[in-house]
């Protein structure tokens, strides 16, 4: 593999995060927290696909994916890795929502507490806009133990955390640099 398939395998992480980034806050729902998170930084991610808008829509439509604390946590890794991350899936039409239209997918290494993961941001743009549709973190050892034993196969790995489309792009790209 030359260095930028060797990235998200041994690349330095774009982010390190902390256990107690969007932890309950009173008066303050968790999308409320990422909406200010979003505004603070300044709503926009510079990348491979142009500028992404981070907002409110993107933040509830990312949460209805389903939210565990690692996902949480890795909001505050969106911005990085579409900034320094990998296309592993090109701009292209796919089919979201039953609606055509362009998504894309872009992934970076970060460490969560002193674990490494993958980070991959979905982009979703149509003919007004580009912006966040979702994101997903995998534990990096998870990933490597799958590629490492075959266990990946069809999008469907044989670990839970490593099944859906999201994680089968990530096995498809890591796979086709080995």
């Amino acid at each position: 593999m030359d260095t930028i398939d060797n990235f998200l395998i041994d690349g330095q992480p774009v982010v390190t995060l902390d256990n107690d980034l969007f932890l309950k806050k009173d008066g303050k729902t968790f999308i409320d927290q990422i909406e200010d998170y979003f505004k603070q930084i300044g709503g926009i991610a510079h990348c491979q696909f142009g500028d992404i808008i981070l907002d409110r829509k993107g933040a509830q439509n990312d949460k209805a994916h389903g939210m565990s604390r690692v996902k949480a946590i890795s909001f505050a890794a969106i911005v990085p890795t579409l900034e320094k991350g990998v296309v592993i899936l090109p701009l292209g039409q796919y089919h979201t929502n039953d609606k055509k239209q362009e998504t894309g997918m872009i992934a970076a290494p970060i460490l969560i507490a002193g674990e490494r993961y993958i980070c991959v941001v979905v982009v979703i743009c149509n003919k007004k806009e580009k912006r966040l549709y979702v994101h997903e973190s995998f534990l990096f050892k998870k990933i490597h133990e799958a590629l490492a034993s075959s266990l990946v196969h069809n999008g469907n790995a044989m670990s839970p955390e490593l099944r859906g489309n999201i994680a089968n792009v990530l096995n498809n790209y890591l796979t086709s640099k080995q």
